[in-house]
């Protein structure tokens, strides 16, 4: 058996789940609060699907060689999650 094959489930899971949150962002750019978006929280917006995306996708592709880099990128990703939606709430 391959490494990949012996990925725990809670692994892929927890990946899995790591990706969902993406299913709010299109309500947070509707989200009518008043504040207008400058320049640089425009482009934070827009750009942070491809980033949390991408940090999933390097998530999973490093479960199982190097599991502690799993873990930093899915922390950094989870707080990147709150910084943005505090962002969105404004």
């Amino acid at each position: 058996m391959s490494e990949k094959e012996q990925t725990p489930h809670w692994k892929k899971l927890l990946i899995g789940l790591s990706i969902l949150p993406l299913l709010w962002w299109p309500v947070s750019l509707l989200h009518d609060t008043g504040f207008v978006f400058n320049g640089t929280a425009r482009v934070l917006m827009m750009a942070f699907p491809f980033y949390a995306i991408i940090t999933t996708a390097l998530a999973w592709h490093c479960r199982n060689e190097r599991p502690e880099v799993m873990w930093v990128l899915l922390v950094v990703l989870w707080l990147s999650y709150a910084a943005i939606f505090s962002l969105a709430a404004l």
